[in-house]
């Protein structure tokens, strides 16, 4: 963690240089551009009785001075806005080491109660395993981090191809913060993604497209003819009859162009963004299985990079009718308004078919940015191996988002023998968050990332749990008949030959004890009888006595606490067999609840 610290800290420092060192470049420029622009106005009226040449020459040449300073300005506040993205990543690294990460976004909007088992690990929302890996800039980066966490992959070798990816990026830190910086330099909204998605179902065209080129080649050329046709011979009518034609060109088209201008015009600035992120894909050196795949199948639609650039060069061409005076010029001599929009449909129409990899291309490495930033961030951390048959066997294994010097790593083993582990333990004792200890570590393992454990070896395959049933007025609906219909919808994936891991905190909580222990029987009785393999937290000591039933197929597990000089003691440590220490008449009694 010193290392981590050093690496961040440097960054750090590195990065105030030279924001310090833009600044004073930026406030010499502002003064230069101020004193060319003022001389520019002052100069014409001190040469002029001197020499009319230099009255004229020396201002436009202190304009072209102007315009460059101006330019360059443009470019060093850009590259300012971009080390102050940098430096701001590294900063939240930091925070991020001290178990400080508020600032990245939580995903609540992926929160879904329905969901087999992110509702109850705590995958998205705040504090969650989501904000955790946070790093995105990018919604479909952000989309496609959560798509990972609940839709994890199940083949090994496709789980160990993407070991090779996220190992790949991790190793190398400044790419990946190179990446995000310029990610962060403009902030994409929801309306924009869409657009850009549904970009290539999108249809422009010109009333003249069919022949615009011939169009765009003759009127131009006729129309210079006719300038100098007015200078040299002093009559402006052609000149007038060219501009009128192509007045009326653009007063034909007028819906067309404008439709054009203002859909690519609101695409620019993401356009830009992507063209950055493009570029840096393709740059890397990618030496992983995946990598290596998806820059292949990017090469099959040219080099995404240069045709956005291109696309970027022509709004910048097309945004010249925002000056009147420009606009009215280019408009009359070369149909400026048809002819950039005629470029642009052509482009369009090349690329159309391409915009969905683009965007894929650029969420996928943006997701992955963020596992591999988790990576390198807990190099304690390991990467999981992989099992034929069913069974989990983890050595120290922690939740991810217990601080280190507050968590207790436990080792853990479930053998291909077994059948349902009965977990049980005082409250507040560590049952309910060594449940989700073992779901998030599979879910993390199963995206291709490393897991909080010094060794883990697991067979992929889905989960499902319950551990968090809620009632609902809205839909008229008891907590005990929302948990019975979860529970219902855990056995219909069961029948349909799913292959699971089933966690239940606490089966059939609402209903009275009788029934409980009851329904809880015939449940893991049922759970046995298919071979499903299941781990059950319970306050129910009943439940343990059947491992005496089903030797081998039921282990008990528990969690023990101390009670001592009227105070508890909690180790957190799992231990074999069944508790015997509950402690909720103690704390009752503690708290002044009863006598």
């Amino acid at each position: 963690m010193t290392e981590l610290n050093q690496i961040y800290t440097g960054q750090i420092v590195e990065g105030k240089k030279k924001l310090v060192r833009l600044n004073r470049s930026l406030i010499w420029l502002s003064i230069f551009r101020f004193l060319f622009f003022i001389s520019a106005l002052i100069v014409p009226f001190l040469l002029y009785t001197l020499s009319v040449f230099a009255a004229v020459a020396v201002p436009v040449l202190l304009m072209v001075f102007f315009v460059v300073a101006l330019k360059y300005y443009a470019k060093l506040g850009r590259r300012k806005e971009f080390e102050q993205h940098k430096l701001n990543v590294n900063q939240h690294e930091l925070d991020a080491l001290q178990h400080h990460f508020h600032q990245f976004d939580d995903g609540k909007q992926y929160i879904n109660p329905e969901h087999f088992y992110s509702y109850d690990l705590d995958l998205f929302g705040r504090g969650s395993l989501f904000q955790f890996l946070n790093r995105t800039v990018t919604l479909g980066g952000s989309q496609l981090l959560a798509s990972f966490l609940e839709l994890p992959l199940f083949n090994t070798t496709q789980i160990v191809d993407r070991q090779q990816l996220v190992k790949e990026l991790a190793g190398d830190y400044q790419w990946r913060q190179t990446f995000a910086a310029n990610g962060k330099m403009y902030a994409e909204n929801e309306s924009e993604n869409e657009l850009f998605s549904k970009w290539e179902q999108d249809d422009f065209t010109l009333k003249t497209f069919s022949f615009a080129n011939i169009l765009l080649l003759i009127l131009p050329v006729i129309s210079l003819f006719t300038l100098l046709f007015w200078i040299f011979k002093d009559n402006s009518s052609l000149f007038v009859l060219s501009g009128i034609v192509q007045l009326g060109l653009w007063v034909v088209e007028k819906k067309n162009i404008n439709r054009l201008y203002v859909q690519f015009g609101k695409r620019a600035n993401l356009l830009k963004k992507y063209g950055h992120l493009l570029t840096m894909i393709e740059s890397f050196n990618w030496q992983s299985n995946e990598g290596k795949a998806m820059y292949q199948k990017m090469k099959k639609s040219g080099i995404p990079s240069v045709e956005i650039r291109k696309l970027e060069k022509l709004i910048a061409a097309f945004d010249n009718r925002n000056n009147i005076f420009a606009g009215i010029v280019l408009n009359l001599i070369f149909a400026w308004d048809v002819r950039c929009s005629y470029q642009i449909i052509k482009w369009h129409n090349r690329n159309r078919q391409f915009f969905g990899e683009w965007g894929k291309n650029i969420a996928f490495i943006d997701a992955v940015c963020s596992l591999s930033n988790f990576t390198f961030n807990h190099p304690e951390y390991s990467f999981p191996e992989f099992t034929a048959e069913f069974s989990i066997n983890s050595t120290r294994m922690g939740h991810p988002l217990i601080r280190p010097d507050k968590r207790i790593d436990n080792d853990f083993q479930f053998s291909p023998d077994s059948n349902v582990i009965i977990v049980t333990g005082a409250n507040m004792a560590g049952k309910s968050t060594f449940l989700r200890t073992i779901g998030v570590n599979m879910v993390l393992g199963m995206c291709g990332a490393p897991v909080c454990a010094a060794a883990m070896r697991f067979k992929p395959v889905g989960l499902f749990s319950n551990m968090r049933t809620t009632d609902s007025l809205f839909d008229d609906e008891s907590y005990f008949f929302a948990e019975l219909k979860r529970i219902k919808a855990i056995l219909d994936e069961i029948d349909k030959g799913h292959e699971m891991l089933i966690i239940l905190d606490e089966i059939l909580k609402g209903t009275n004890s009788v029934d409980k222990l009851s329904g809880s029987q015939k449940l893991i009785q049922r759970l046995i009888k298919n071979n499903v393999p299941s781990i059950i937290a319970t306050h129910d000591l009943k439940l343990t006595e059947m491992a005496k039933q089903f030797q081998g197929k039921v282990q008990n597990k528990c969690f023990e606490i101390v009670i001592e000089n009227n105070e508890m003691h909690f180790d957190y440590q799992l231990r074999d067999g069944a508790t015997s220490i509950m402690n909720a008449t103690f704390l009752m009694r503690k708290m002044g609840i009863i006598e």
